[in-house]
């Protein structure tokens, strides 16, 4: 287990390190016709961006902390009791389509439970971090202690191609029902940030991978929305549930049986 001081510590390491990621993320975006784009699979895509951001976190992670296991999104890895987890451009579709949401999420593990992260939106100005040991969380450097209000009833999803298109219709349908308008970013790190700053009443994800929400999911714990991650039964896929005190149980009940 980490010291207290040691989670504050490797906390600003990580804001550090997201600021760092995104402006080479960023020397690639302003030049996305030079870039080489493969596809992993139908709707999931990943360029020399990806990877060359993931190589750079990787090595200043070890840097700082050799003795650390690191798993992340492009090079994979490892897990152990702890470790970092990183996805080095969350939302490269957008990223790739010049639309300017997307960001850099690096979460670090302990016993399969974020214990701490930060995320960097550089075209949104937004860098926010948290660690488990402290309530609240920080915006831009400042210390918040609770997640933003957000007044428009707005619920903001997260589909992704493991998530079939029937069970994804199914939840946005409760929503709706529930009186929420449903967005959709094709980014965690959008859906999770934005929750934490009261932008919507919080995100969902079925299907989803540790590396996209382990840095949203602390970050909105310690804001004070209720989070959730539960497994799938063979431990490799997960759903995420971030909800703010204006989704009731009955609702959040009838997600969850989903």
């Amino acid at each position: 287990m980490t010291e207290k001081n040691e989670y504050t510590i490797r906390q600003l390491f990580a804001e550090s390190l997201a600021v760092d990621a995104a402006k080479l993320a960023m020397q690639y975006f302003d030049d996305l016709d030079g870039l080489k784009v493969e596809s992993k699979n139908p709707r999931d895509f990943v360029s020399i961006a990806d990877r060359d951001v993931e190589k750079m976190i990787r090595k200043r992670i070890l840097e700082q902390f050799p003795n650390d296991n690191i798993v992340g999104e492009e090079g994979g890895g490892n897990k152990s009791d702890s470790y970092w987890c990183v996805d080095p451009i969350d939302g490269t579709s957008n990223f790739l389509s010049g639309i300017p949401l997307w960001g850099v999420s690096i979460g670090y593990i302990e016993d399969d439970e974020p214990v701490l992260g930060a995320i960097c939106i550089p075209l949104q100005d937004i860098l926010l971090s948290a660690n488990i040991n402290e309530p609240g969380f920080r915006y831009n450097k400042q210390f918040n202690l609770k997640h933003g209000t957000c007044q428009i009833p707005t619920m903001a999803m997260g589909q992704n191609t493991h998530w079939n298109i029937k069970s994804f219709r199914e939840v946005e349908d409760i929503f709706i029902q529930a009186g929420f308008e449903c967005v959709n970013y094709r980014c965690s790190v959008i859906g999770t940030a934005f929750a934490a700053l009261g932008f919507t009443h919080g995100y969902y994800e079925k299907c989803t991978n540790m590396w996209d929400v382990a840095a949203g999911y602390i970050i909105t714990q310690q804001a004070g929305l209720k989070s959730k991650i539960t497994h799938d039964k063979n431990g490799e896929m997960l759903t995420i549930s971030i909800f703010s005190d204006q989704i009731d149980s009955q609702t959040a009940q009838q997600i969850s049986d989903k």
